[in-house]
C-alpha cells in the first residue's frame, strides 16, 4: 500500500519536471539538469511539508481561530527556508555573488514559486481530506448495509426456527400413551410387532426427554443403538450389519446423541442389503476413554443429501468438551466411509 503511493508520488513528480524542462526548452533557456533536480526537491519539501503542516496543526490544535492562525505561520516559515535553500544553491552551483541573486525580481520569483508549491500542498491536504471522509461514508454505509443484511439474515433463521420448533412439538403424554395402547394390542396377537413399538417408544424417550448438562447415561445411548438397529432388522431381514459393544456401560455417561448421530448416519448412506459389503460398528472402552470405529459401502441409488448439521453438531461438542483430547478421523471417498473417534467418558 505504502509502496505504491510512493511509486505513484514519484510518477507525477517526475512528469511535472519533464513538463517544466519541456517549457524550458521551447523558451529556449539553458537547461541545467542538476539545478533542475535540486530545486525540484525542494519544491517537493515545500508541497509535503505545506500538506504535514496543515495534518498535524489539525489533529492536535482543536480551536479553528488557533489553527489558521499557525497554519499562516508554518507557511511563511516553510517560504522562508525553501527561498533561503534556493538562494544558497544558486550561489553553489552558479558560482553567483549574493547581490546578483537577492535583487527585488529575482526574490519576487523564487517566493512566488515557494507559495505556489505551499499552496498546492494545502490545496493536496483538502482533497486528501476529502477523499479519507468519503471513504469514511462509503465504508460506513457499507457497513450498515452488511449489518442489516445480517439483521435480515438472522431474522429470517429466527422465523424458520420457530416454525420448526411449532412443527416438531409433540405432546410427550399423547405420543407415549399412543404407543403404549398400539404396544397393548398387538403384543398379544402380534408380539413382533409389539416389541418393535416397545423399542420405538424407548428410542423416542430418549430423544424427546431431557439431558443432563448435554450427557446421557452410556447405557441408555448404547441401548437406543440397539433398538434402532433391531428395529430397522425387524423391516427389512435384508441388513447386514457387524454391531459390537465390548464393554460395561454402568456408572458411565457420555456426550448425548454422538454415537447415535454416527449410527444413524450410516443407515442414512450406507449400502446395507449386501452381505458381502456389510457394514461394521464397534464400540469400545478404554480406560476412561470410548473408542468408536464404522466402516460402510455408500448407497449410491440412495441420493439423500446431508445438511452436515449431525456431524456439525458432534466436532461443536467434542471441541467444547474436550478441545484438546478427542480424535475424530473420517476417511471419506467415492465409495467408502470410515469413522474412528475416541474421547474421555464421565466415570
Amino acid at each position: 500500500m505504502y509502496l505504491k503511493k510512493f511509486l505513484i508520488h514519484l510518477m507525477v513528480w517526475l512528469i511535472y519536471m519533464l513538463y517544466e524542462i519541456f517549457i524550458i526548452y521551447l523558451a529556449d533557456l539553458p537547461i541545467v539538469m542538476l539545478n533542475i533536480v535540486i530545486n525540484f526537491m525542494i519544491n517537493a519539501g515545500i508541497f509535503y511539508a505545506a500538506w504535514l503542516s496543515f495534518i498535524s496543526i489539525r489533529d492536535h490544535i482543536k480551536s479553528r481561530l488557533l489553527n489558521i492562525l499557525l497554519y499562516i505561520i508554518a507557511c511563511v516559515l516553510i517560504v522562508g527556508v525553501s527561498v533561503g535553500l534556493k538562494i544558497a544553491v544558486d550561489m553553489w552551483l552558479n558560482h553567483q555573488p549574493l547581490e546578483s541573486i537577492t535583487t527585488k525580481p529575482r526574490m519576487s520569483t523564487l517566493t512566488m514559486r515557494s507559495i505556489y508549491f505551499s499552496l498546492i500542498g494545502v490545496a493536496y491536504s483538502f482533497v486528501h481530506l476529502a477523499a479519507v471522509r468519503q471513504k469514511e461514508v462509503y465504508q460506513h454505509k457499507l457497513d450498515n448495509a452488511i449489518l442489516i443484511q445480517e439483521q435480515e439474515k438472522l431474522q429470517k433463521n429466527a422465523l424458520q426456527s420457530e416454525l420448526n420448533l411449532i412443527k416438531s412439538q409433540i405432546n410427550p403424554h399423547f405420543l407415549f400413551n399412543t404407543l403404549g395402547f398400539l404396544y397393548s394390542e398387538t403384543y398379544n396377537t402380534m408380539p413382533k410387532v409389539g416389541q418393535s413399538i416397545l423399542m420405538l417408544s424407548d428410542i423416542m424417550r430418549h430423544a424427546l426427554s431431557g439431558t443432563k448438562d448435554g450427557f446421557s447415561t452410556l447405557d441408555s445411548e448404547l441401548t437406543y443403538i440397539n433398538d434402532y438397529i433391531n428395529i430397522h432388522k425387524d423391516r427389512n431381514d435384508r441388513i447386514f450389519l457387524n454391531y459390537t459393544a465390548n464393554l460395561d456401560p454402568d456408572n458411565i455417561e457420555v456426550i448425548s446423541m454422538v454415537l447415535i448421530t454416527l449410527v444413524e448416519n450410516i443407515f442414512k448412506h450406507g449400502l446395507l442389503n449386501r452381505p458381502e459389503k456389510e457394514a461394521i460398528v464397534k464400540i469400545e472402552l478404554d480406560g476412561n476413554k470410548l473408542s468408536y470405529y464404522s466402516f460402510n459401502y455408500k448407497n449410491s441409488n440412495r441420493k439423500m443429501e446431508s445438511n452436515r448439521i449431525g456431524m456439525a453438531y458432534i466436532k461443536q461438542r467434542l471441541e467444547d468438551e474436550y478441545p484438546d483430547d478427542f480424535d475424530l478421523v473420517i476417511n471419506n471417498n467415492e465409495f467408502t466411509y470410515e469413522c474412528r473417534l475416541s474421547f474421555p467418558v464421565k466415570l
